[in-house]
């Protein structure tokens, strides 16, 4: 080869090698994206340490001058704060409601007389002193000098906290808030001087905790030096020497002195009990060597953000893109504990059978686009998750609709289970129960649920089947016949591609009930009477009401699957392009997501899928 020659291919080889990325993945995640925002556009997402799916989310939970407004504190976290009330092990991500914020860890100095009330131990910070990456979150409290890092494994959080020197090191762990600095229900908590151990368990009753009465989270804690001095807050009163607490209002204050070297704190939670919190401790955090754990935590974020190449590009829209990766698997929840034991919808102790339980389902959000994703990343977590939604039928009585740690909520509306577990199935993803899954989808989507159970299935269904639509007589919104129609499109696919055709015809037929809503004098999807007349008056930009979280020219287009029916009903292809045009054009400068949109508004689900409708048509 000439030297012209070898120089060409050298040039050419760097060349290639310079337009890949050779960045490491996880420095490109900004895990504080999604953690500010203002009304409905605030991300709820934070910036807590945690590792793919798990249990614990170790993070800060902050205040705003001493406040936490509470659509902004859903998480715990509020970019916009300016102090800090302590770590919290447990919270959910994304979500439009408040709960969680388990076990608030919280490091001071000084007597422990005036540190044992929030008021005492709260600090304020500066997000120059933060720092955070997948599995590891760093704070330095500005009033204390303390600074606080975090990384967590699957049910446990570790903890390390250098003191300034000189100062009376403390640990307050307080049992009698949660999230919001409220939701806690009640508390008990022990400890044992020899040991250095704690244990016991807080209810939460949040949002969506509070729904069956709260959930119960048990943990078990160590830490690494010796206590010299012990004391147990109750409804007001601190009493030193007191190693045992039950109530609403009660917390623990650790003395440990003049600490030369960072204090270690090691805790696990569990839905199961005490000693399964102890177990999962035992097995995930067996010494105290946090570098180690973090590196664990660390190493365990590689595969999900290598899983999609990316090349080209500025560094900030690397960042924006590796982050929405880094979120897709932040939630659902892993509850699997040590020996594959968790707590199910039934509130019994059961065995997963192979793989993980997963519970956490946001499916009126995430069925459209985490899941699909997931399914093409993630093939065996996703039946993995189908399965536990099974399980959850099983244990439980039917699928849910939003379930968290170990209970229904019933929140949001439609039976998208249905949807996700179809899209499953007919992507080939089928190792799971889909002969349970399409009976208890077919249960939910024929039967009313008994009074008092709390799932709902699907309200109004008889009247939905009997006038093929809701009447405004069953007091449910007109973008629920929408969403009834879309899940019976999704369980006529499903049944289809397990060869139950009867089911599937049926169900494709009732798949065509939107159109009953649709008004040719409007032009949209109104509520209407039994009778068969539409509701008077009516107006197309009220946002809510008649419409989930959303406006009726936003649930114009959820039936997506029937193209050319929606086209019909419009006046035809083109008519319905220029609509869809139109839809778009109208939130071109909207600048803010504070407020509700009337038009296209990607902030929220019931149209998140509109743009795609324009490949439908051919556009």
């Amino acid at each position: 080869m000439a030297r012209t020659d070898k120089i060409l291919v050298v040039v050419a080889f760097v060349s290639i090698f310079l337009l890949v990325n050779t960045t490491p993945r996880a420095d490109e995640v900004n895990v504080f994206i999604g953690s500010g925002g203002l009304g409905f556009g605030v991300g709820s997402t934070s910036p807590a340490a945690q590792v793919p799916f798990g249990a614990v989310r170790l993070g800060p939970d902050t205040a705003w001058h001493g406040l936490n407004p509470i659509f902004a504190h859903n998480v715990g976290y509020w970019y916009l704060d300016n102090q800090i009330r302590g770590f919290s092990h447990t919270r959910l991500s994304g979500i439009g409601v408040t709960d969680y914020g388990n076990f608030r860890f919280m490091p001071a100095i000084g007597i422990p007389e005036k540190r044992i009330e929030q008021k005492g131990y709260i600090s304020r910070f500066e997000h120059k002193d933060e720092s955070a990456r997948p599995g590891y979150y760093s704070v330095v409290l500005k009033d204390s000098g303390i600074k606080a890092e975090l990384t967590a494994t699957l049910d446990a959080g570790f903890h390390r906290y250098h003191y300034p020197s000189g100062k009376n090191a403390l640990l307050i762990i307080d049992l009698g808030r949660a999230v919001l600095d409220r939701y806690a229900c009640g508390a008990e908590l022990n400890f044992d001087s020899k040991s250095g151990e704690l244990w016991g368990w807080q209810k939460v009753c949040g949002s969506f905790t509070a729904r069956e009465g709260g959930v119960k989270f048990y943990f078990f804690a160590r830490v690494s030096e010796p206590v010299k001095a012990f004391g147990i807050y109750d409804s007001g009163r601190l009493k030193p020497g007191a190693n045992s607490a039950a109530g609403t209002k009660i917390a623990a204050c650790l003395e440990f002195g003049n600490l030369n070297k960072p204090l270690l704190a090691k805790a696990a939670i569990s839905l199961i009990s005490k000693d399964q919190a102890r177990s999962n401790l035992e097995a995930q955090i067996p010494d105290w060597d946090f570098e180690r754990t973090l590196s664990q935590a660390e190493h365990a974020w590689k595969a999900p953000l290598d899983k999609i190449e990316v090349r080209g590009g500025s560094f900030d829209q690397r960042a924006i893109f590796q982050s929405a990766l880094y979120h897709v698997y932040v939630m659902p929840t892993n509850f699997t504990e040590q020996g594959g034991f968790y707590s199910g919808l039934d509130k019994q102790v059961h065995r997963a059978e192979a793989g993980a339980y997963y519970t956490d389902f946001s499916i009126w959000d995430t069925f459209r686009n985490l899941h699909p994703l997931l399914f093409l990343l993630e093939p065996e977590k996703s039946e993995e998750m189908m399965q536990s939604l099974v399980r959850m039928a099983e244990q439980g009585g039917y699928l849910p609709r939003w379930p968290t740690a170990n209970i229904y909520t019933n929140c949001m509306t439609g039976t998208f289970a249905d949807c996700l577990l179809a899209d499953g199935v007919v992507k080939g993803l089928r190792r799971f129960d889909t002969e349970k899954a399409l009976d208890n989808m077919l249960k939910v989507a024929n039967e009313p649920t008994p009074e008092g159970h709390p799932y709902s299935g699907r309200p109004g269904i008889l009247d939905y089947i009997k006038y093929g639509y809701l009447p405004v007589e069953s007091r449910q919104p007109a973008s629920s016949t929408l969403e009834y129609a879309y899940c019976d499109f999704c369980i006529g696919q499903m049944a289809m591609a397990l060869g139950k055709e009867p089911a599937a015809r049926e169900f494709y037929r009732r798949a065509e009930f939107y159109k009953n809503q649709y008004n040719p004098r409007t032009g949209f999807f109104q509520p209407r009477k039994a009778d068969g007349r539409f509701r008077e008056p009516f107006s197309a930009k009220m946002w809510g009401m008649n419409y989930t979280e959303g406006t009726a020219y936003q649930w114009l287009w959820t039936n997506w699957y029937d193209p050319e029916g929606m086209a019909q009903l419009m006046g035809g292809t083109e008519k319905m392009v220029s609509r869809l045009e139109n839809f778009f054009a109208k939130v071109e400068h909207a600048e803010s997501n504070a407020l509700p949109h009337i038009y296209y508004w990607h902030g929220n689900e019931p149209d998140m899928h509109a743009a795609y409708i324009f490949d439908q048509l051919g556009r």
